[in-house]
């Protein structure tokens, strides 16, 4: 079979490898399409995102779907043939966080990553059975949208509660499609503006490209001065950070969902007293928000299909991370030959 393997820096290797074979409580899946996370660019780059433990030769590909192709002796939870999506956390279920259901904070966690090759092997009880309806690619944006489920869940909305979201890639506008089901007025703040078309083709309310318009001046006027009562992150800039903490309104709702990937950040916090503003993070998902995100793209909550840019063959994923890192697409999918 074929693996592609980051050997360093900027370098994708495609090798040559025997199946692996499924223990007794694993399954081995056929992919069929895997997406590039923004987390992969960074990797590709040469940066290790946090979290991550980077040794060359490195495999990737954690959005991923496919076919269950050979099972273990001891599996009965899916069979040969079933399409799945995997969650590639390995929790150990006995340590504190897992004691109280806090899977995705497991303290002796591993991480399988199986999207960029033909065959992968999981173990079964990571696997989630993807819906009649819902194509390879939808299955393969699971983990994202589990990822944006699971921070848009911390957020109290009310009917009619404006919301406004930094950043116009497909975590951004994910977001924003939340919210506008849960009956936020979402307000997206991006800087392309072939992105920000594509977020009001999905049901984006109102978009602001922030290099013609300041975003802060811009809420404030969209909301009669008052500032908004949610804001959501997904851009990881110093300089966003900022502006969610001054276009909030008076109790309003932060939640920061991207990283800056430094260590330290000069941010104005005084104005969470002052603003009584209320201040989050979210980081990762478990296994049952990847069943809530299948539902929603199945029952048309979310919608991804317009957020997919380009789609390539393995054989070709030196040339997809290439496109990746210039961001210009939204979501780049690696698909096998079978499928395409």
């Amino acid at each position: 079979m074929k693996v592609a393997l980051l050997t360093e820096p900027l370098k994708f290797n495609l090798v040559e490898e025997e199946k692996p074979e499924p223990g007794p409580d694993q399954v081995r899946i056929r992919v069929a399409s895997a997406g590039i996370c923004g987390t992969d660019i960074e990797a590709f780059l040469g940066n290790v995102p946090r979290g991550w433990h980077i040794s060359y030769p490195f495999r990737m590909g954690h959005e991923l779907a496919g076919t269950v192709d050979q099972v273990g002796a001891h599996v009965t939870t899916v069979r040969v043939g079933d399409r799945v999506v995997p969650d590639g956390r390995l929790t150990c279920g006995h340590c504190y966080q897992c004691r109280r259901r806090k899977f995705s904070a497991c303290l002796n966690a591993g991480y399988i990553s199986g999207g960029f090759m033909e065959y992968t092997v999981y173990p079964s009880r990571n696997l989630v059975r993807l819906p009649d309806g819902l194509s390879w690619d939808q299955g393969a944006w699971a983990e994202p949208v589990s990822c944006c489920i699971y921070g848009n869940s911390k957020l109290e909305v009310g009917i009619g509660d404006t919301a406004v979201v930094f950043g116009d890639g497909p975590i951004g506008i994910i977001h924003g499609q939340l919210l506008k089901k849960r009956g936020a007025r979402t307000i997206l703040v991006g800087v392309a503006d072939h992105k920000l078309k594509i977020a009001e083709q999905t049901g984006i309310d109102e978009t602001i490209h922030a290099q013609r318009r300041d975003p802060v001046a811009e809420v404030r006027r969209l909301t009669g001065g008052r500032g908004a009562d949610i804001v959501v992150v997904a851009v990881g800039h110093e300089k966003v950070l900022e502006q969610a903490l001054y276009l909030a309104g008076r109790g309003g709702q932060i939640l920061y969902f991207a990283a800056a990937l430094k260590e330290k950040l000069a941010l104005p916090l005084d104005l969470v007293h002052y603003q009584e503003l209320k201040l989050m993070g979210s980081y990762d998902s478990m296994i049952c928000h990847y069943e809530d995100a299948l539902q929603a793209m199945a029952s048309g909550a979310v919608v991804v299909e317009p957020l997919i840019s380009h789609r390539f063959a393995l054989e070709d994923i030196q040339k997809a991370f290439e496109l990746a890192r210039k961001r210009e697409g939204l979501k780049i999918l690696i698909q096998n030959r079978h499928v395409l």
